[in-house]
């Protein structure tokens, strides 16, 4: 996938700013725009692009685009709302890092919605994009999966304070929703950081507990390296001096600064543990090879002496009395037995077998 992406972004070269590419590798995916308008009493939503949306002033209007492959559409819609080129370019980009830009009329947010496949260890990110401005909000998602669906239908059934709010807050409970889905992912990590332990406590130092040791490091790696300029960016939002956030909302923003705290912290705590893990393979490994050195080493020191004795009498002179001797030969094997047998005990006492 890492290829497809560079390959797609080569197309941009020599572009102008603002050119509205999709650099992304869902191409089959069809696009849907879901239209909803709300205020504390009303309710409305509607399948496709209304513009006529843009022009109701009554409550928040809501426009959420599932799917980036149609550039004539979300150009259509950046154009209604007034969202900068830039902006609209870095929705398509879907390379982008997690951010906060603040333009004239809105704020521009970009957060990544993570899912982990813990059989191959691999994380699966989608970009999504929000521009929030005065009564209205725009949320472009890569996917067409509608991750933001769970916010949609508590804007639909009135639960909680969110038909009370302005965009503001509409943009903190989609964010909110994407960051609660970390602790999820998080969790998933965990368990498998768990079995990759217990396994190394219970079979040793075995090449695939090594594989996936490195593979799951490799994808806390990853993790972190998606959710450490949210922070950033959360942190930014929770400060920011626009208008378009009120009083009342940084509330809430203040505690979803603390929640990506908690992630980045629960991902260091796991990193660490992998790399005691680590350690303690490297260790066990060592430990295995002594412990084969050790035996060979055992072998070779009982053999020496046998060897010895063979070798003295292996040179035929003529004047050793022991080679005529009719029970010379049963003599020197006894002999042989013996040490061979006293070096054992010794080497038993010594604990080194």
């Amino acid at each position: 996938m890492s290829h497809k992406h560079r390959r797609r972004k080569i197309l941009k070269k020599g572009l102008p700013p603002g050119s509205l590419v999709y650099t992304g590798h869902r191409e089959d995916s069809p696009a849907k725009v879901i239209s909803l308008t709300y205020s504390e009493t009303d309710f409305e939503e509607k399948q496709g692009y209304i513009a006529n949306f843009v022009l109701n002033k009554s409550g928040v209007i809501w426009t959420d685009v599932c799917g980036l492959t149609d550039t004539k559409v979300i150009e259509q819609i950046g154009t209604d709302h007034q969202i900068h080129p830039l902006a609209l370019e870095d929705v398509l980009d879907t390379q982008q890092r997690s951010k906060l830009e603040e333009f004239d009329n809105g704020l521009f947010f970009i957060v990544h919605h993570l899912k982990v496949d813990c059989e191959a260890l691999e994380i699966h990110s989608e970009q999504i994009a929000l521009f929030a401005g005065k009564n209205f909000l725009v949320s472009f998602q890569e996917d067409p999966d509608d991750t933001l669906a769970p916010v949609r239908n508590r804007c639909q059934d009135g639960v909680g304070r969110l038909r009370k709010k302005g965009s503001d807050y509409l943009a903190y409970a989609l964010v909110d929703l994407v960051v609660d889905s970390y602790y999820s992912v998080l969790d998933d990590l965990e368990t498998q950081a768990l079995e990759v332990e217990t396994s190394l406590h219970s079979n040793g130092a075995l090449q695939t507990t090594k594989a996936r040791m490195f593979a799951l490091k490799r994808v806390f790696n990853e993790f972190r390296h998606r959710i450490l300029p949210l922070r950033e960016a959360v942190t930014r939002l929770y400060r920011t001096e626009s208008d378009l956030i009120e009083e009342s909302t940084r509330l809430y923003l203040r505690d979803l600064v603390d929640h990506v705290a908690q992630i980045l912290d629960g991902i260091d705590n796991q990193r660490d543990m992998l790399s005691n893990l680590e350690a303690l393979f490297q260790a066990e490994a060592a430990n295995r090879l002594n412990n084969v050195m050790r035996l060979l080493t055992v072998i070779s020191t009982i053999f020496i002496p046998l060897s010895f004795i063979a070798g003295i009498y292996g040179m035929n002179f003529d004047n050793m009395p022991e080679l005529h001797w009719h029970y010379g030969y049963y003599v020197v094997l006894g002999g042989m037995f013996s040490a061979m047998v006293g070096m054992l005990i010794y080497f038993k006492i010594k604990k080194w077998i």
